[in-house]
This record gives structure tokens, C-alpha cells and sequence, in this order.
């Protein structure tokens, strides 16, 4: 296989001596373009092999192993028609070869297709959840608040130590094959429905995680002004609608886009409607770090923690217009084509 003079593999340090295990897996393969790098840490590469495009990553540590133990456990569930299959890793468990994904992000589907696909995307990751699989790691209330802590900034500190005393009627949920980085960048529309992408996290962990973590970037992105507020709030009610209404999970009786009803006890390891909004302030206040750490942007943390302390002021829907950001009216978004490709690498995250 050859390589670009500049691509990472060849000129991170940290993953160099690692790409002779393309060798073993495509070594016909031709690199077609970068979909993410992260310095000293991994690379994801959209490659053309004999069998087509594939997702061949490398990573610093050998955890291709275990991401490929997990998408096997679940490619043997009833979820194997939602994730990608694992191609193969190589001896030394730091490079994976994977399924590529041919769709249309969910991200950037049009508004009318956005909000149409929104209840078969909760569907499918109730289908996820329910599926049986047992993956081979946890993660559980307390590793996400203890995650919290540890990337706190001056800013969020005093934030997430309110929204971690809110939540604790959660800790303890039942743990479910979950995702564990759901969110609407991270999912496909395919000619035959929706599949999930970069599953490199997945765990066994509470369901509402995933499912507060996927509402809270449908807000945030009303926020940073990629949506507008009737669209945000028709895509969360029909997210919902569709998870909630999965043959798995009991139906609800009350499920709107503001304060959900208390959680009860669903008795099967999906997240009630309760659970979501305690889940939902914890990822929004993780974003808000995240915004101000790894995308030094400030002013879209600021923008995060006031739509969190706006939920917490009232019962009405949250943030009815998005916060203006410095010198930032709001670009278009971008449409791909149908045949267009997408892995959860290909964004920041």
C-alpha cells in the first residue's frame, strides 16, 4: 500500500510505526483522502480496496482489538443491519479495516428530510439498545461524571457540579449496548433506512446517555444557528416519538420538547423520558467544555451553558432563538449527494 509523503500515518510519530499493518489487511489499497486526524492519537483513512471503499484507521494504542470484538458482538445481534461490519485488524490490534457507510449524514439532510428521518433514527437506536449484544466494556453514571470532572475549565466547573447533583436520580440505570458518542453526525440515511457510524466508543452503558447526548446536539446546533427552532423542536419530538414508541419500549404518554415527566421505572434497560433530561444537561455542559478546550471557542461555550441555565429557568421551550455568536451570522449548510459517504471520523466531534 502506498502512502502520501504527508499523510499521518507517515508523519505522526505516534502512528508511523503502525501502518505496516495496512499491509495485512489491503495491501492492494490506495488512500483516497484523510477523514480525520488526531495528533498522537489516531487517523481514519477512506481507502479503495479490491472489495471497495473502506475505513482503514490507525491508531497509537492497540485498541483496534477491542472496537473489533464489539462491532462483531454486534454484527451477531439484531442490530447487524444498523453498524458497520469490521473488515479485520491486524496482528498488532492497531489498525482496523471498516465498512464504509454510503448515505447521507442525517446532519446535513434539508430540513423536510430532516425532521422525516428523525423518528426512524430514534427507531434505530432502540433497536441498538434492545438488541442483546454484550459488549466487552462499561461505562457507566459515574465514569461520565467522573469525565466531567476531570475536563472542567474554570468556566463550566460550577455548572457541572449542578448539573452532577441534578443527575444523580439517574446513577444506576441499567447498562445497554449503547453507542456512547450518539449524536446526528454519527448516524446515515441509506437507501433502506438509517445505519450507525464510528460505534469506536461503544460500550455497555445506560441507554440515556445516548439519547441525551443526541438531543443535546439537536439544541446546540439550534444554538450555533445550523437550525431553526421549529425545525429542533420537530426533530427532538420525532426522535423521541420514535424511540419511545419502539416495540422494546414501553409507549409514553407525554412526550414533548420541553420538562419530560419523571423517570419510572421501565423495567428494561431503555431510557425513560425522565432519564433523558438529566442525561441531556450533562451532555450539554460536556459540550460546552469541549467547545472552549478542543475548539477554542469560547463564545460557543458561553452560548451552551446559557441555553442549559435557560432550561433550568422555566418550563417553556428551551431557547426559543439561537445566541448570536461573535462574527458568526450562521453559514448554510452543506448538502451531499445521495451517493455521498460519511464515517463518524469525517467530522469534529
Amino acid at each position: 500500500m502506498r502512502w502520501p509523503a504527508d499523510h499521518p500515518a507517515v508523519t505522526d510519530e505516534a502512528l508511523a510505526p503502525w501502518r505496516v499493518g495496512a499491509e495485512e489487511l489491503c495491501p492492494e489499497g490506495t488512500v483516497v483522502r484523510v477523514l480525520r486526524h488526531l495528533a498522537g492519537r489516531r487517523v481514519a483513512t477512506l481507502v479503495e480496496t479490491r472489495r471497495g471503499l473502506a475505513v482503514l484507521k490507525v491508531f497509537a494504542s492497540p485498541r483496534a482489538r477491542g472496537n473489533d470484538r464489539r462491532l462483531a458482538s454486534l454484527g451477531r445481534s439484531t442490530a447487524s443491519h444498523l453498524v458497520p461490519a469490521s473488515l479485520g485488524v491486524d496482528r498488532s490490534g492497531h489498525v482496523a479495516l471498516i465498512d464504509w457507510v454510503h448515505g447521507e449524514v442525517f446532519d446535513q439532510l434539508p430540513d423536510d428530510g430532516f425532521v422525516a428521518a428523525a423518528p426512524v433514527v430514534g427507531r434505530a437506536l432502540a433497536t441498538l439498545h434492545a438488541c442483546g449484544a454484550a459488549l466487552d466494556r462499561r461505562w457507566t453514571f459515574e465514569d461520565e461524571v467522573a469525565q466531567l470532572h476531570r475536563r472542567a475549565t474554570d468556566a463550566t466547573s460550577a455548572m457541572v457540579e449542578e448539573t452532577v447533583a441534578r443527575a444523580l436520580p439517574v446513577a444506576g440505570a441499567p447498562l445497554v449496548s449503547a453507542h456512547r458518542d450518539c449524536h446526528p453526525r454519527q448516524v446515515v440515511a441509506t437507501e433502506g433506512g438509517v445505519r450507525w457510524i464510528d460505534l469506536d466508543d461503544a460500550a455497555m452503558a445506560p441507554a440515556g446517555l445516548d439519547v441525551g447526548n443526541f438531543t443535546a446536539h439537536l439544541r446546540r446546533d439550534q444554538v450555533f444557528g445550523d437550525r431553526r427552532s421549529l425545525v429542533t423542536a420537530a426533530a427532538v419530538e420525532g426522535f423521541l416519538r420514535g424511540y419511545q414508541g419502539h416495540p422494546h419500549h414501553p409507549p409514553s404518554d407525554e412526550v414533548d420538547t420541553g420538562r419530560l415527566r419523571p423517570p419510572t421505572d421501565m423495567g428494561n434497560g431503555t431510557a425513560d423520558a425522565g432519564d433523558i433530561e438529566a442525561w441531556e444537561e450533562l451532555a450539554l455542559i460536556r459540550l460546552a467544555g469541549l467547545a472552549e478546550t478542543r475548539h477554542q471557542r469560547p463564545d460557543r461555550s458561553r452560548a451552551i451553558l446559557a441555553l442549559l441555565a435557560a432550561g433550568r429557568g422555566h418550563d417553556a421551550e428551551r431557547s426559543a432563538q439561537p445566541v448570536q455568536l461573535r462574527g458568526e451570522p450562521g453559514a448554510p449548510r452543506r448538502d451531499l449527494p445521495l451517493t455521498a459517504s460519511v464515517t463518524g471520523d469525517d467530522v469534529d466531534r
